[in-house]
């Protein structure tokens, strides 16, 4: 019996390096990989500044004049963001900068789900893209306050994930033989050269329903950190049916993962 399980775990332990070979011999397109870490940059230094700015405020609370000169000041220097607040221990709205949203101070934001979790395990949480009470559908990073094991309430950032994606990726776009598209946890596109299908589920949109290898293929991309497959699709900007040679990478930032996917047609 104990033969039989060394020769199992034997062969397992063959098979998972033998998978992990496979992965790594996937030549991924440098393009990813550019994307990835200017993304990267990017989130590092606003994380950086709402990591500084939770207990910079638990400093001077309940101080709302200096809460809001640090509120001003994330936004300020901020390239990407288009609000930040703070938010109280009973999940309360209470400041936000820039003036243009003061209208939405006051409001109960206590059972969004990304404030639920950053007050539940005291972490960092980056939201997935939803509608906002504001208007407009974007994303948030929220930083709890913490003091001892106490959450004081949380600081947050607030960002269209098309415009940081756009601004990060069309760059890259040197050439109209290739595309990158984005994906989040689940199956939302954050960013598309086809501009209307941002905000559509890949996975459940009645728009991809007659296109089951893309339903598949986004599983794929959505349950592993990366990749390569193939999918049928329209070519960007035509009704014109092509296959789709696809590579896939995921850039984690806070507790949330955005899969970079960039894809070529190899049947025109």
């Amino acid at each position: 019996m104990k033969a039989r399980n060394v020769l199992l775990m034997l062969v397992l332990f063959i098979s998972a390096l033998s998978c992990k070979k496979s992965e790594e011999s996937v030549d991924f397109p440098p393009q990813i990989d550019v994307v990835i870490n200017i993304l990267t940059a990017s989130f590092d230094s606003l994380n950086n500044e709402l990591k500084a700015a939770a207990p910079a405020i638990a400093n001077v609370m309940p101080d709302t004049v200096a809460i809001r000169n640090q509120l001003s000041g994330i936004y300020q220097r901020s390239s990407f963001i288009t609000q930040c607040s703070y938010i109280t221990s009973q999940g309360i709205l209470q400041l936000i900068d820039p003036p243009l949203y003061y209208e939405f101070q006051g409001t109960d934001i206590s059972t969004q789900d990304h404030i639920v979790k950053a007050f539940e395990t005291k972490q960092p949480v980056l939201s997935q893209s939803f509608l906002l009470i504001e208007g407009y559908s974007a994303a948030i990073v929220v930083h709890p306050i913490v003091s001892g094991n106490s959450v004081l309430g949380a600081v947050d950032a607030v960002f269209e994930p098309e415009i940081i994606l756009g601004r990060t990726i069309l760059p890259v776009l040197d050439s109209q033989v290739f595309e990158i598209w984005v994906m989040e946890k689940g199956g939302v596109v954050l960013f598309d050269q086809d501009e209307e299908e941002i905000g559509l589920n890949v996975i459940t949109d009645p728009l991809y329903a007659g296109f089951p290898e893309l339903i598949a293929a986004a599983e794929l991309i959505d349950s592993e950190e990366s990749g390569k497959t193939t999918y049928s699709f329209y070519q960007t900007g035509t009704n014109e049916l092509v296959v789709k040679e696809t590579y896939w990478k995921t850039i984690h930032i806070c507790d949330n993962e955005w899969k970079i996917i960039w894809v070529i047609p190899v049947q025109l």
